[in-house]
C-alpha cells in the first residue's frame, strides 16, 4: 500500500533522514519513534508535501508526487503536533470542518453532517464539550477536538504527530485504542509519531526507529518496545 524508496529528506544545514526504505501492507498501524531531532516529524512533512525530498513515495503504485494536489488529500489526513485557533468558535462547528473536502465549492454543512460530528464525539467520550467555546477548553481537550476533526477526514492513511502529548493517562490510552479500531475496524493505515512507548505494550502493528543507523519496520511486541526503549535511553545518555 505505502512504499518508502530510498528517501532523503532534511534542510540545507542538516539531512535528518536518508536513504529510507520500507513497503507497509494495508491496513497497518505503525509507531513512529526516536529522539528529539531525529526526523520523525521531517519524515511527515515529506509525506505531506511540506519538504522536498528525494527518492519515491508511492501509494497503491502511484508516485506521490504525481498525484494531484486534491487526489492526494483525499488519501490522506495529518494532525500536526500542533494547531492552533485564535478566534471564538463552538466545538462542533470547528469539528465538522474536518468533511470540508467532501463539499461542494461554497455548500454549507448539513443535519447528515453533525449527526457525524456528535456520534465521533460521542465516540470520544467529550460530547459534553459539543457547544463550548474551543478557545476555552484545556490543551488536551482541545487534542481531542483536533482528533475528532482528522476523523472525519475519512482518509486510508492517517498522520499523527504525538497526539497523545497533552493527555492525561486515562486519554492517552483511549487514543492509542481508537487508532488500533481504525485499522481493524475501518480498515486504515495510521503512522502515529510518539514518544509514549509503554502505551504501545499490548498493540499489534510495526515500529519504525528513525534513531537506529538503519531504521527499518519491526514487527510491534513486547521485546521489539523494550529494545528500543534501551536504544533511545543509550542514544539521550
Amino acid at each position: 500500500m505505502l512504499e518508502i524508496k530510498d528517501l532523503v529528506a532534511g534542510y540545507e544545514q542538516r539531512m535528518l533522514i536518508r536513504n529510507l526504505f520500507f513497503s507497509l501492507p494495508e491496513p497497518a498501524f505503525v509507531a513512529i519513534v526516536g529522539h528529539n531531532g531525529g526526523g520523525k516529524t521531517t519524515f511527515f512533512k515529506a509525506l505531506t508535501g511540506q519538504l522536498p525530498y528525494q527518492g519515491q513515495v508511492r501509494f497503491n503504485g502511484s508516485n506521490f508526487k504525481e498525484l494531484p494536489r486534491q487526489a492526494a488529500s483525499n488519501i490522506l489526513s495529518y494532525l500536526p503536533q500542533k494547531n492552533s485557533v485564535s478566534f471564538p468558535i463552538p466545538v462542533r462547528d470547528l469539528a465538522v470542518m474536518g468533511l470540508i473536502r467532501k463539499k461542494r465549492f461554497l455548500e454549507n454543512y448539513n443535519t447528515a453532517d453533525y449527526q457525524q460530528v456528535d456520534q465521533l464525539l460521542v465516540e470520544l467520550e467529550i460530547a459534553h464539550l459539543a457547544h463550548r467555546d474551543f478557545t476555552e477548553l484545556s490543551g488536551g481537550e482541545q487534542q481531542l477536538i483536533w482528533l475528532a476533526q482528522l476523523m472525519l477526514q475519512d482518509t486510508r492513511l492517517c498522520l499523527l504527530d504525538e497526539p497523545t502529548q497533552q493527555l492525561d493517562v486515562y486519554h492517552k490510552k483511549h487514543v492509542f485504542q481508537l487508532m488500533t479500531d481504525w485499522v481493524n475496524q475501518r480498515q486504515k493505515t495510521v503512522l502515529c509519531i510518539t514518544h509514549d512507548l509503554p502505551n504501545l505494550y499490548g498493540h499489534k502493528g510495526y515500529l519504525l526507529n528513525l534513531s537506529k543507523p538503519q531504521p527499518q519496520l519491526e514487527v510491534l511486541t513486547s521485546a521489539t518496545i523494550q529494545d528500543n526503549i534501551l536504544f533511545l535511553e543509550q542514544k539521550l545518555g
